[in-house]
């Protein structure tokens, strides 16, 4: 090792912190120095000792900058943790004292809630170890054992395994998962729809609306349609635009409102013609309202201004699709159908029934009636208005009748 390994302290070379000479580290420079940072960065690295340890430089430096301010940072220490010899005897006279009352107390309530534990429940005094560590036994009361979860079953062979219904153990886990991505919507009442902008400037309207519609944003990114249709109906009351307008239609249609939906585009539109969000969301509620014409002449709307785009595309050929399964319907309804006809025996048997009920006494009268009615019988279905026709001739007197009967003989 030669001398160049060792640089003189005064020298040349700075410290590694602040970058400070070396040469400035000395008791006439300290004297002489008035700037108070520099001094100060000369005390940190004096105190942190990577330049060795120099307590009377130290000293010296803390007492040249106490002198020039007293109310430096850097002349700041930690005082140490108080302990007795901190304080002087009626101090901690005082201290010990609150501390020893305040362990009473606590002492005497514990005591005051184990008295009332043995005399609500003292039978069970007897039968309970006492707990770990104190003199006091351990109380529970009747009833209150607190019973470990049943573990889940699981098939240990194979014969087991045929019995495991999967189906009724995935409805289980599903439920469960309902259950535990439930959300609470009563806080939705307390949110009101409308905001009071009196007194508010453009700017500030400006500045409300678009918070407000950045929460629906939010909500609705989050899944929370209804909360997201509140807050989009609050921006709208402060400052009606036409992204808050087309966001709520979007929130209304994934909630299947599609009225609401619809009314909100129609208010774009009207705002803002050509607008094609809104064509296109309210072609969506024309679907589902079953009205399939307007929603192929709003869809070829936005296609004539977007050609490329996907999702006007797919709700399209959706609608062309119903379209061609609803003419189809239609057709089939207007074609003919055949009527079948069937003979009813049963009303006919009725009917001779009762006709043999009012001619009893005239033999002749009965064998008229059973003759028409085997010969409609016979006759085919377009000679059934015969039958009218022979019951009107029923009640013509007997002569009538019996020379009708001779013709058709």
């Amino acid at each position: 090792m030669t001398t160049k390994d060792y640089p003189s302290l005064w020298g040349f070379g700075t410290t590694k912190t602040f970058k400070i000479p070396i040469e400035h580290l000395d008791f006439k420079y300290i004297e002489k120095c008035s700037d108070v940072k520099h001094l100060e960065k000369m005390l940190c690295v004096l105190r942190s000792g990577e330049e060795g340890y120099y307590p009377e430089l130290t000293e010296f430096c803390e007492k040249h900058l106490q002198a020039l301010a007293p109310e430096s940072r850097a002349l700041r220490k930690d005082k140490p943790a108080a302990t007795a010899a901190s304080f002087t005897a009626e101090e901690w006279e005082k201290i010990d004292g609150d501390i020893k009352s305040w362990v009473s107390e606590i002492k005497k309530e514990e005591d005051k809630m184990h008295f009332h534990e043995t005399e609500t429940f003292p039978a069970m005094k007897d039968n309970l170890p006492p707990v770990r560590g104190s003199n006091s036994c351990l109380h529970v009361g009747k009833g209150k054992y607190s019973k470990r979860p049943t573990k889940k079953k699981t098939p240990r062979d194979y014969a087991e395994w045929d019995k495991f219904d999967v189906e009724k153990e995935c409805l289980k886990i599903d439920e469960d998962y309902k259950e535990k991505t439930a959300i609470d919507k009563s806080y939705l009442s307390k949110i009101e729809t409308r905001i009071e902008t009196a007194g508010l400037t453009e700017k500030e309207k400006d500045f409300l609306a678009t918070r407000e519609k950045e929460k629906g944003n939010e909500a609705f990114n989050s899944g929370d349609y209804e909360e997201a249709v509140m807050y989009y109906t609050r921006s709208i009351s402060v400052l009606p635009t036409v992204v808050a307008y087309n966001n709520r239609a979007q929130a209304e249609i994934k909630l299947q409102n599609w009225n609401s939906a619809f009314q909100d585009c129609e208010k774009v539109l009207e705002l803002e013609p050509g607008n094609v969000k809104a064509s296109s969301r309210r072609a969506t509620t024309y679907k589902h309202q079953n009205k399939l014409q307007e929603a192929t002449e709003d869809l070829s709307k936005v296609l004539d201004v977007e050609p490329d785009n996907d999702l006007a595309k797919k709700i399209l050929s959706e609608v062309e699709r119903d379209l061609k399964n609803s003419e189809a319907a239609s057709k089939t309804q207007t074609k003919g159908k055949r009527m079948v006809i069937q003979e009813i025996e049963n009303s006919e048997d009725e009917e001779e029934k009762g006709s043999e009920r009012k001619h009893e006494d005239g033999s002749g009268d009965k064998s008229k009636i059973s003759f028409l009615f085997r010969l409609c019988k016979i006759l085919p279905f377009y000679m059934m208005s015969w039958l009218s026709f022979s019951i009107f001739f029923l009640a013509l007197p007997c002569k009538f009748t019996s020379q009708l009967h001779s013709s058709f003989s």
